[in-house]
């Protein structure tokens, strides 16, 4: 029998790394995408869910033990796809963050 059904984390963490998946596919708006990186980057409830508390928390992440954290980009092209006017910023939040503990990774 698996133990796959007993994973408390939403995110895969090894050797002091961290490793977040955002998937373009299921991520088609930017209230999804909040809650993708809500969920595995374990931020507080008290997140906004708007592009400035996002770039605010990118900067801060102090509650993340790890010292790595690479978040990868799966399917680009139709991230946000029923929210395009928002893609640009979180693109532009995700790449351009000023945190030295994130790594960005898009995969075509």
């Amino acid at each position: 029998m698996s133990n796959i059904k007993n994973i408390t984390t939403a995110y895969f963490s090894k050797n002091n790394e961290r490793i977040v998946f955002i998937d373009g596919n299921t991520c088609d708006t930017i209230e999804k995408c909040y809650t993708t990186l809500q969920q595995q980057l374990s931020i507080p409830d008290y997140f906004g869910h708007n592009l400035d508390a996002l770039e605010e928390v990118l900067a801060d992440l102090e509650w993340v033990e790890e010292e790595v954290i690479q978040i990868i980009l799966l399917n680009e092209t139709a991230l946000l796809k029923n929210d395009l006017l928002k893609k640009d910023a979180l693109m532009d939040i995700l790449k351009n963050n000023e945190n030295d503990k994130i790594l960005i990774t898009v995969l075509k």
